[in-house]
C-alpha cells in the first residue's frame, strides 16, 4: 500500500506536473530545499508530501522579495521558534500572508528531512 511518503514520482513526472524544467528541481534538492529520496541507480524520486512541498515553495519564491537565499534564512529560524508560538503569530496574519504558507510547510515530514541541513 502506497502512502504519502513513497518515493513513487520521477524528476521528469515532478516536473511535468508542476510545470517547471527538470533541471529546476536539481536545483532545488542541490540546494537543499527540498530531499527526495535515491533509488538504487541514485536516481531521484519524489513521494506527494515532496510534490505538496515543491508546491508551497514554488508559491514562497514566487513572491516578491523572496530569494532562495530568504526562503532558507526563513526556514532556518522555523526550526528554532517554538510551535505554539509560531501558530500563535500565524493565527494574526492574513489569510494570504505567505506565513500560512510556512505554516504548511512546517506540518510537511519534509521540514524534518531537512532539519538537519539547517540547524
Amino acid at each position: 500500500m502506497l502512502d504519502e511518503n513513497s518515493p513513487i514520482l520521477t524528476v521528469s513526472n515532478v516536473a511535468k506536473q508542476l510545470n517547471m524544467s527538470a533541471d529546476r528541481l536539481r536545483t532545488y534538492d542541490e540546494e537543499f530545499l527540498v530531499a527526495p529520496t535515491r533509488a538504487k541507480n541514485n536516481v531521484r524520486m519524489y513521494s506527494c508530501n515532496d510534490v505538496n512541498w515543491l508546491e508551497c515553495l514554488r508559491k514562497l519564491i514566487g513572491k516578491p522579495n523572496i530569494s532562495i537565499l530568504g526562503f532558507k534564512e526563513i526556514l532556518r529560524l522555523l526550526y528554532y521558534i517554538k510551535d505554539e508560538d509560531f501558530n500563535s503569530f500565524v493565527k494574526k496574519q492574513p489569510k494570504d500572508s505567505i506565513w500560512h504558507t510556512f505554516a504548511i510547510m512546517k506540518n510537511n515530514p519534509n521540514f524534518e528531512k531537512l532539519r538537519k541541513y539547517y540547524t
